[in-house]
């Protein structure tokens, strides 16, 4: 098992929106925080203004935003408060469909969990620690 020994701030923004990759997009998030790679936040709060989570925002080391589509409701709500992503996601640009539905995969998440630590990894964030 792997530790974080000198892990950054990392913020963690997912859509949770109506539909599969909404869905996934939130799922991917939370499997991310629970292995130690950030802490999710509330997206919608950024996105509605609050001035709380508008500052938490702001003052995160590393800003990760995942949308499950190309509407970027996530991306937009963080561009209205004059934050951009250092690390964004997009589930469908990882070859998943769209659907106005529920179903979808535990493989589905891990693709965007895994494709999000990747690239939070990448950008230098995160944990710096070997397996001990």
């Amino acid at each position: 098992m792997s530790e974080c020994c000198a892990t950054q701030d990392v913020m963690l923004l997912a859509c949770s929106g109506g539909s599969n990759v909404g869905q996934i997009a939130n799922d991917a998030a939370k499997a991310l925080d629970q292995l130690g790679q950030g802490r999710m936040y509330c997206a919608i709060g950024v996105g509605a203004q609050l001035p709380s989570f508008v500052d938490a925002a702001k003052s995160a080391s590393v800003l990760v935003a995942i949308d499950g589509c190309a509407v970027a409701c996530v991306k937009k709500g963080l561009e209205k408060a004059g934050i951009a992503p250092r690390v964004y996601r997009v589930v469908t640009e990882l070859g998943i469909e769209k659907g106005h539905h529920f179903n979808y995969t535990r493989e589905e998440v891990a693709k965007v969990a895994g494709a999000t630590a990747a690239a939070i990894k990448g950008s230098g964030a995160g944990c710096c620690c070997a397996k001990r």
